[in-house]
């Protein structure tokens, strides 16, 4: 029968594992040391002798603790703790010989020879390590499972974490970082997406669980359950991010290998360690865990990247078929539902960026189109590098329909496939693309593959638009057959009248859809959106009586997307009534005005849906902009104006696969666009700029040190807000010289400094920030500006832009130490500019009056604009000459 444990053979225990983390840290910062200089040394022909120098010192402190404290408990655990440090051991010495041999320059007798033989001596040892270090913790599991720890719910609370730990291990162990990482090798996404299923499945059971924990213990429960969401959205963005881009090269999984070992250890090892300390106080006894560390392998053996283009195998669709039910959804059935609509959102998010990119890159092929020799011009560019295809979604909604019915999970796990499958296709015909670019292979075939592809995604554009449509109206129809659990409930009744207008909205897009598609007989009546406009603005303190309102400022307070919705309505109905023929291209089109007023109808009603905690209400969906291809056309001078005239449009491919080149068929219904001068740059994105001036050239400028302070408030969890600027900053990095400098930081609840000052040419790090950025909590501008003052302060450049970019949707009180402190630093050369993503195109006031005093500029951001202002903010001061 198992002994009790006592506070002193736990102390001792928990000795071994604190030497045995205080070892795997030692360990770790060795094997980063050589992950950052393995690069250097297989470039040190071109930039020269690279320098190593040893980051770690062997500590014996908790060595000698764990040794003493050990003496009565266990010889086998005395051996195995010497086992470990011994390959601690040589691994040190591995890294100590490497410094010297650097310190002698022996590197120019043997060309770094030696170098690279002391580095792939590593693997083996690391590996080493690792079998010693779990033959430790076996041990000390052994020893551990004699002794009875008391509380039952204690262990409870112990056993679930510790095994999700253990899980989470399980995948990692299959995984190992490539040293190589400028070469494709795979890695195990199939353990991946299993992980992530059940790690949502292990979040769900904690949910449930409730643990009779005391106070400080109780918190690292709840810290470890938040946590391990977190763990969750890494392990999603890892697989919808491997794209086509990220199967270039090993960057990507080494990036999402160390990011899961970063959290094990940083969040859920560390909060399960601290709830085992915590649980002493009440008596409970636990075994701490053991860090996990990275392995690295030096792999050069690429894996399969054949691009292939086969046309997306269809699923007949059978439309849902539910009978009126007699009791109301429950929360399970309900966030499955939900689901779909997240999973329906994020393939238009993505097939809307895939739009632009492929609509201005037609561009760049319709001139080449045009050429008769490719001599003397540079290539071809395609950049489509952030698509992804959204799997993580799709995975999650098709793991949670088991709560629907069978026969309903069916009929909409197959149309949400169907998506899934043309999303693929979409993403195969844009690699074959960027291939055929990167290869110039377009000069053999004069761009008629690329046309061929292009008319192919424009169908599959067609049809993902219509497929995405019946899928929500399956979703709509299940919600809709479950009556609301309290219909008399304010939630319920204002959002029902939000739901109905719209529903009017959505109606007239379609028509207005359907009139720039074809068929101008269509004429549209804005008569019940303006009547039911003017009802839901009537009727708002009836409608929402009992909700209370905390204000504009604040993102999560319900009249904001109550009242912004019908104003957007509003305006959405005058887009209407103009219905006219288009002769332009997306920008200049009537029918973006329309969709882009339709969206943020959107954008409000699912806000207020989200807001509505009390009452179910099933959010919608976004629609897409229209699709154009540009084709080549013939020009001549305009002998009056001076501008080139359409004369003549040329052939068109055939819609067929890549592969199926066929003659070329005339298509007389897609309208071409004229520019004067098109400019190429990198991104496919035409500009014109100002005369006489190179938009994207730099030169000329101050040096920048650009402070970004974003947003991330709950409001700016919208497409046209937060990711808005996300694919700005990135877009304007090829712009931007070394020697400028930015620093990212976030503030919602509190502000966060993401990216310590660096340069803007160091894209993975700018990158990461800027991906990782999510939206959450309530706004605090004052602790923002607060910090980003500081962080400007720290990097000042003389002579240089110093400048804040705030970027929000929203006014927010400003305290008089702020004021004082815009006022003082608007004084000393650093300057603060004011983006406002909010509604409406007139300005704030009081975010306008921040700027003034700041001696910077105001803006009201749309998509259409963002860039050009960001470029305008870098280009904000000239050098003094």
């Amino acid at each position: 029968m198992a002994q009790p444990i006592t506070a002193a053979q736990q102390k001792a225990l928990n000795a071994y594992v604190d030497y045995a983390n205080q070892s795997a840290s030692e360990v770790n910062r060795v094997v980063q040391s050589i992950v950052a200089y393995y690069p250097s040394l297989q470039q040190q022909r071109s930039w020269g002798a690279p320098r190593y120098t040893c980051p770690v010192q062997l500590d014996d402190y908790y060595y000698t603790i764990a040794i003493n404290l050990g003496k009565n408990l266990s010889p086998v655990l005395s051996s195995k703790l010497k086992d470990l440090r011994a390959v601690a051991e040589k691994i040190d010495g591995q890294c100590k010989a490497l410094d010297t041999y650097h310190k002698l320059e022996d590197y120019k007798q043997d060309n770094f020879a030696k170098a690279g033989e002391m580095i792939r001596a590593l693997p083996q040892l690391l590996r080493d390590y690792q079998q010693k270090q779990r033959a430790l913790q076996k041990e000390l599991e052994s020893v551990y499972s004699k002794m009875q720890p008391s509380s039952a719910a204690y262990r409870t609370a112990d056993n679930f974490m510790r095994n999700e730990i253990l899980h989470q291990r399980n995948m990692l162990d299959a995984w190992t970082m490539n040293l190589q990482e400028d070469i494709h090798t795979g890695w195990p996404v199939d353990k991946l997406e299993q992980t992530i299923l059940e790690t949502d499945q292990q979040i769900t059971a904690m949910q449930k669980m409730k643990p009779a924990l005391k106070y400080p213990a109780s918190s690292m429960w709840n810290s470890f359950q938040g946590n391990l969401a977190a763990v969750l959205e890494i392990q999603r963005s890892g697989l919808n991010d491997y794209n086509f881009e990220a199967r270039k090269s090993d960057k990507h999984s080494n990036d999402v290998y160390l990011d899961l070992i970063n959290y094990l250890n940083g969040t859920l090892t560390s909060d399960y360690n601290s709830f085992i300390q915590f649980a002493t106080n009440d008596g409970y006894y636990g075994l701490k865990m053991i860090q996990y560390f990275p392995l690295f392998e030096i792999r050069s053996e690429p894996a399969s990247s054949a691009i292939q283009t086969k046309p997306f195998v269809d699923i007949p669709r059978i439309p849902v078929s539910i009978a009126p039910q007699k009791t109301s959804l429950s929360k399970l059935q309900y966030e499955a539902l939900l689901n779909y609509i997240a999973y329906i959102n994020e393939t238009w998010w993505q097939t809307r960026n895939l739009q632009s990119t492929l609509e201005n890159f037609s561009s760049s092929a319709a001139y080449f189109k045009t050429l008769e020799s490719y001599e003397k011009h540079g290539p071809l560019h395609f950049d489509y590098k952030d698509f992804h295809i959204p799997k993580a979604e799709y995975q999650k909604a098709i793991a949670d329909s088991k709560n629907l019915p069978p026969a309903v999970a069916k009929a909409i796990n197959d149309q949400a496939e169907v998506l899934l499958r043309i999303l693929t296709e979409l993403d195969e015909l844009s690699a074959f693309i960027a291939v055929t670019v990167s290869e110039r292979a377009y000069e053999k075939d004069h761009v008629a593959g690329i046309y061929t592809a292009l008319e192919r995604l424009k169908i599959l554009f067609s049809e993902w638009d219509k497929r995405k449509e019946l899928l929500y109206q399956d979703v709509r129809s299940v919600f809709d057959a479950y009556p609301a659990a309290n219909p008399s409930s304010s939630w319920y009744i204002s959002g029902r009248v939000l739901r109905n207008l719209a529903q009017l909205d959505h109606d007239a897009l379609f028509q207005a859809k359907a009139y720039y598609t074809g068929d101008s007989t269509i004429v549209i009546s804005t008569t019940a959106i303006d009547a039911a406009v003017r009802d839901v603005i009537a009727k708002e303190y009836d409608n929402m009586k009992g909700i209370q309102k905390i204000g504009r400022s604040n993102g999560l307070c319900p009249y904001t997307p109550y009242e912004d919705l019908p104003e957007t309505s509003r305006s959405l109905s005058e887009a209407l009534k103009e219905l006219k023929p288009a002769n332009a291209s997306r920008y200049e089109h009537p029918y973006h005005r329309m969709v882009y007023h339709y969206n943020d109808i959107v954008d409000d009603y699912n806000k207020f849906c989200e807001l509505s905690t009390s009452v179910q209400h099933l959010p919608t969906i976004h629609q897409p902009e229209l699709f154009f291809i540009r084709y080549p056309q013939a020009v001549s001078s305009n002998k009056e104006t001076g501008n080139p005239a359409v004369v003549k449009k040329q052939e068109q491919p055939p819609v067929t696969q890549p592969q199926q080149q066929q003659p070329a068929t005339k298509n007389t219904s897609t309208v071409g666009v004229q520019h004067d001068t098109v400019y190429i740059v990198k991104r496919d994105t035409v500009y014109i700029p100002a005369a006489g001036e190179d938009l994207h050239s730099m030169e000329g400028y101050a040096l920048n040190n650009m402070i970004l302070l974003l947003d991330v408030s709950g409001s700016m969890n919208t497409p046209d807000k937060l990711p808005l600027l996300k694919n700005a900053v990135l877009s304007m990095i090829a712009m931007m010289r070394p020697e400028d400098k930015v620093s990212i930081i976030a503030f919602s609840d509190k502000p966060k400094v993401l990216l310590e000052s660096v340069s803007f040419k160091d894209e993975a790090k700018i990158s990461k920030a800027i991906n990782n950025l999510k939206s959450a909590g309530k706004t605090d501008g004052n602790a923002g500006l607060k910090l980003a003052y500081k962080t400007a302060d720290e990097n000042y450049i003389r002579g240089g832009n110093n400048r804040i970019v705030l970027a929000t949707d929203g006014e927010f009180a400003t305290a008089e130490e702020t004021l004082q402190l815009i006022r003082q630093f608007s004084g000393e050369d650093i300057f603060l500019t004011i983006f406002n993503f909010g509604k409406g195109t007139g300005s704030s006031k009081t975010l306008e009056g921040l700027a003034t005093q700041g001696k910077g500029n105001y803006a009201h951001i749309t998509r259409e604009n963002v860039e050009l202002n960001l470029i305008r903010e870098a280009k904000a001061k000239r050098i003094n000459r």
